[in-house]
């Protein structure tokens, strides 16, 4: 009987060399590049949205809050930047493929509710080991980087690192990041990764992406810190809203034998009466407590030919994380401290027989305010969903006009501008 050695998983990557890449490897993101909006006779995107009620303070105690939603339409442009921007972590180099984005949000009053910028960077295929012909490997962007005579003569190496040392290979944990600078005063950093659905692959996935289970908690504008509980104030399988969001504050009881100081005006269904009977500016019950109802309803009887959907928190259960950091007063009287971020990239086809691109994403920001009855602070879910589509794809006449952002009237001079490279030689 013979044995051999199992050969590691962990595969150096391709030492760099010259001036590589030339061009940067985009991954999923290549997909994005392009303006994506509504459409006449398409759906609306739709917001949920709870603030501290005038009046009240971050340490008003129970938490009484001010709910807004409202549908809204965007235009959300995509711009690939054509230069891959380098890493250098010693023994490891990543170059990243930048998409700059740019989104501007407005109701249906055609007023102004909200524009943000930032940048998706894809950082690479996190797989180990790397496979030469694999999808996203030409261009690559992860390279190993040994000690040679000329760098260690250059940067003092001597006595510390001789020609020909390396140290461990990195593989990200992530191949996507996005960073987003929010005017509230928010900046934001989320990471995560891409899973592809094809119809003709095997085992073939659901018809269509599966967003979420009806009243499937973490996707609900009620936090379980707020004191509602889908399983006992929603009606299982069930789009009906419940028998007790017609009784006024003072009737409510949470349970049986509740006590009865914890009843009434004191309980969690009177303080979160609003967001069930909200109707108001296009929106209502069921999409103010699962906006996402709103995306799954719409792709009832496309003809999905692919997909991809893109996760991205702010926060993971192990290793390095996001971030969400705020300004001062962001920070003291409604703290955002999570983000979470899911993007379908969708090819269906019409019944007309051609295809187009579709892109619906959700995204859920954790604000964190005032008090329950146990002292805990609450966590408050701002919640958004939208169904897009590529500009070039919406007929004439469908499209709506575009939006443009109310910048001051007098220009910014700019110098005559041309396209400047980078220059990645190995050095």
């Amino acid at each position: 009987m013979t044995s051999k050695t199992q050969k590691s998983s962990v595969r150096p990557y391709p030492e760099l060399k010259g001036n590589e890449p030339t061009v940067p490897q985009f991954g999923i993101l290549d997909k994005l590049h392009g303006t994506w909006v509504n459409w006449k006779g398409g759906p609306k995107g739709l917001h949920t949205t709870p603030m501290p009620s005038p009046g009240t303070s971050s340490e008003t105690v129970f938490g009484v809050f001010h709910f807004k939603s409202q549908q809204y339409r965007e235009q959300l442009t995509f711009s690939k930047v054509n230069a891959p921007v380098r890493n250098r972590a010693g023994s490891n180099e990543q170059f990243n493929g930048p998409v700059k984005y740019e989104t501007a949000i407005i109701d249906n009053n055609d007023d102004l509710q909200h524009f943000e910028n930032g940048m998706y960077l894809w950082l690479g295929d996190n797989t180990m080991p790397w496979e030469e012909n694999g999808q996203y490997q030409n261009p690559r962007t992860m390279f190993s980087r040994p000690s040679t005579a000329a760098t260690v003569d250059e940067d003092g190496g001597v006595p510390v690192i001789g020609p020909g040392e390396q140290g461990p290979q990195f593989v990200p944990p992530h191949s996507i990041s996005r960073s987003g600078v929010i005017p509230h005063g928010t900046t934001i950093h989320l990471t995560g990764n891409v899973t592809h659905f094809d119809q003709n692959q095997k085992p073939k996935p659901p018809e269509r992406p599966e967003i979420a289970k009806l009243w499937e908690q973490p996707y609900l504008s009620i936090s379980p810190t707020m004191g509602i509980d889908p399983e006992r104030d929603l009606i299982p399988g069930s789009l009906k809203k419940p028998d007790w969001t017609t009784k006024p504050r003072d009737q409510q009881i949470d349970y049986p034998d509740q006590p009865e100081a914890h009843q009434g005006v004191n309980s969690a269904r009177a303080y979160f009466l609003n967001i069930f009977n909200y109707n108001k500016y296009g929106a209502k019950f069921p999409y103010t407590v699962q906006p996402n109802l709103l995306l799954s309803e719409f792709n009832e009887g496309l003809n999905f030919k692919s997909y991809d959907l893109i996760e991205l928190d702010s926060k993971h259960d192990t290793g390095v994380q996001g971030a969400t950091v705020n300004n001062v007063m962001i920070e003291r009287y409604c703290r955002v401290v999570r983000m979470r971020h899911r993007m379908w990239l969708e090819r269906i086809e019409l019944e007309n027989g051609k295809e187009i691109d579709q892109l619906q994403y959700e995204q859920i920001v954790d604000f964190e305010f005032m008090f329950g009855a146990s002292g805990e602070t609450t966590q408050w879910p701002h919640i958004q969903v939208n169904t897009l589509r590529r500009l070039e794809d919406i007929p004439e006449e469908d499209q709506y006009d575009a939006i443009k952002l109310p910048e001051e009237d007098e220009p910014v001079t700019k110098p005559e501008a041309r396209v400047h490279c980078m220059n990645h030689k190995a050095k």
